[in-house]
């Protein structure tokens, strides 16, 4: 047989229907055992087993193809990485208490100024949905609100007696391209506290500090608070009271998509911290529990004094406390449940009498859960039954004044939400016409930059000539050789840092994660700040 009719026997052999047949059952296979692996990596990553996660993800990052999904993977991965990271330093906080509430409304149980919180869409934020803080009487407001691409950003804004200033980005370094949200200003004027889902973090929102340099006015770095502030689910909006006494933030860890607990911690400027590496002794912390030591406390000023104080109120708070337990209980075994379920749904043979014993297992205990959440809410309307005939109420005469946990060690009360805005804020800036995004990207023909300030987006720097797909639509795009013989490559030309900032996410968007804005000055490079 000739070299040539081998070649064509071999050929029709591969692409025989059978053959074909067999290489799709093996990749949907590989692609299934992939969805179960990245399924199992993310109940261990929720489950505080990092670095079992990790291993999860790798291996099945090694299985799949598909690069949306190898994306997605490769930012599990980091974010487990990184709590991994955390656990090196742990902290330990005294918690004071904790309470469920609707995530509609909880941060109206804050102890704010009353009508501080304004609904959206308002003359700050366009989008509708997350309210924007700002009390009665403030001239200076710290807001997120979405940019041209939807994504929230941190924005300031000064009143200026008939017209507040038109919204500026803060900085840079708080700039994401993922989402920041809540931003509070510490009693004292020099911490920024905001949540961000883009920047290192362990997963979902995290909670960030930035530090303001006084001398220069500018916001510094934001750091990541660490655990157990920050968990794998979404942590945001911490307040400092300006009594000095607490730390209060919310988290949606170890409760149902509609309600977050807010919890209320022992200020400590300085918190001790340790490495933590046992995966129960994380999970222990993380849930922040109240500590039982009632000679710690001092909820003297937030106890509401229109609520008696006697065995029969707190008897009832009891039973409230206890009905909301065995509900986070049953949505705990419930959520376990569906997880375990799905995975069955795509187990291998070997897999499903280990799963199908564990969905038994957590089945018998949900009904005794059950029994005992209805024999509790019984109890509960027999007592406010007894209230009603006694003449005794269980909440105050307005919803806006509600009282939450008054014979307990902190009390929650309600605060009324704020009116629509109506004030009047500068326009903000039109598209620069030295910065376009085109199907084609475009070089500067001319590399020599105007006299006096400019400011431009930094992309990379390369051993050689980039091309036009590197610059990704981009123009007009400059080259200049740095003194090492590089190649770098700068966007735009802007009059002002905030000019510039403006632009900053949408290049870091396209895939530039490391842009960054520079400065000249009659065509020599100058230090931003403290231009900006």
């Amino acid at each position: 047989m000739s070299l040539r009719r081998i070649v064509i026997f071999l050929l029709l052999l591969v692409c025989s229907p059978g053959v074909l047949f067999g290489q799709n059952v093996q990749r949907r296979a590989s692609e299934e055992a992939a969805m179960r692996m990245i399924a199992q990596g993310d109940s261990l990553h929720r489950a505080y087993r990092f670095q079992e996660a990790i291993s999860r993800y790798m291996g099945a990052f090694g299985t799949l193809r598909d690069p949306v999904r190898l994306r997605e993977i490769d930012q599990k991965i980091t974010a487990s990485q990184n709590a991994l990271n955390m656990t090196d330093l742990c902290a330990e906080p005294q918690v004071v208490a904790r309470q469920r509430f609707s995530r509609r409304d909880f941060f109206l149980f804050y102890p704010l100024k009353p009508q501080s919180w304004h609904p959206s869409p308002n003359p700050l934020d366009s989008l509708e949905g997350m309210p924007t803080f700002l009390p009665r009487g403030e001239r200076e407001v710290w807001f997120s609100a979405a940019d041209d691409a939807g994504s929230r950003n941190i924005y300031y804004s000064e009143d200026r007696d008939t017209l507040w200033s038109t919204p500026t980005l803060v900085g840079e370094d708080l700039l994401s391209t993922g989402n920041e949200i809540f931003p509070m200003l510490s009693p004292d004027g020099k911490s920024l506290y905001f949540a961000s889902d883009g920047l290192y973090g362990m997963g979902g929102y995290d909670l960030y500090v930035s530090r303001l340099d006084e001398s220069t006015g500018r916001w510094g770095m934001p750091e990541n608070l660490g655990f157990p502030f920050n968990s794998p689910a979404d942590d945001f909006l911490l307040v400092d009271t300006e009594d000095g006494k607490y730390t209060i933030f919310a988290s949606n860890r170890d409760c149902g998509p509609d309600s977050v607990y807010v919890y209320v911690l022992e200020y400590d400027a300085r918190p001790s911290r340790r490495a933590i590496r046992s995966a129960d002794d994380l999970a222990r912390i993380a849930h922040l529990l109240p500590m039982n030591d009632p000679s710690r406390l001092d909820n003297a000023s937030a106890v509401a004094p229109a609520v008696p104080d006697n065995d029969d109120t707190r008897n009832y708070m009891r039973k409230m406390d206890e009905s909301r337990a065995l509900r986070d209980s049953i949505y705990t075994l419930e959520r376990e449940l569906d997880q375990l379920r799905r995975a069955l749904g795509v187990a291998s043979d070997a897999e499903k009498a280990a799963l199908t014993a564990s969905i038994h297992e957590k089945e018998e205990g949900l009904e005794p859960l059950r029994r005992q959440l209805d024999e509790t809410n019984l109890e509960i309307r027999r007592i406010e039954q007894n209230f009603l005939r006694s003449g005794a109420v269980t909440s105050g005469p307005r919803a806006d004044r509600q009282v939450v946990g008054a014979s307990s060690a902190y009390t929650f009360t309600k605060n009324s939400m704020g009116g629509r805005l109506r004030i009047r804020v500068g326009r903000r800036r039109g598209p620069s016409g030295s910065f376009r995004i085109t199907p084609v990207g475009r070089f500067a023909q001319d590399n020599t930059l105007p006299d006096g300030l400019v400011f431009q987006i930094e992309l990379f720097t390369s051993v050689r000539h980039a091309s036009l797909d590197d610059i990704r639509g981009l123009n007009p795009v400059y080259e200049r050789m740095t003194s090492n013989l590089r190649y770098t490559y700068s966007v735009g030309i802007f009059s002002s840092y905030s000019e510039a900032l403006e632009h900053l996410n949408t290049v870091r968007r396209l895939g530039f994660r490391e842009a960054h804005i520079v400065a000249w000055r009659d065509g020599r490079p100058v230090s931003v700040f403290p231009l900006q």
